[in-house]
């Protein structure tokens, strides 16, 4: 997902060309609002936002499990147990449990 300045413009110029600038800030494409009396802002993508917002939201929910390292440590032989599993055909299709 990676963002790419499409416009640099100034806040004024923002002010004079607002249907251009929101036409600009499409998909991944950003544009980068500068302001001498203001830290400089981006008008970003409402869906391109969404998704880097879920994305951060699952970074930080996998940080938190691998944080705790007696769970992580279980969810690794659990996988271990499945790959294993997998191997020697034990695991069932979805079409096979449902079809009993």
């Amino acid at each position: 997902m990676g963002a790419r300045v499409a416009r640099k413009i100034t806040a004024t110029a923002l002010r004079g060309n607002l249907k251009k600038s929101l036409k600009a800030a499409k998909g991944t494409k950003v544009v980068l609002i500068e302001n001498r009396r203001q830290p400089a802002k981006y008008l970003v993508d409402k869906d391109y936002f969404d998704g880097l917002m879920r994305e951060r939201e699952s970074i930080a929910a996998t940080l938190e499990i691998l944080a705790d390292q007696e769970l992580t440590a279980r969810l690794m032989d659990l996988a271990k147990s499945i790959d294993a599993d997998v191997k020697t055909s034990r695991l069932m299709t979805l079409e096979e449990v449902f079809s009993r």
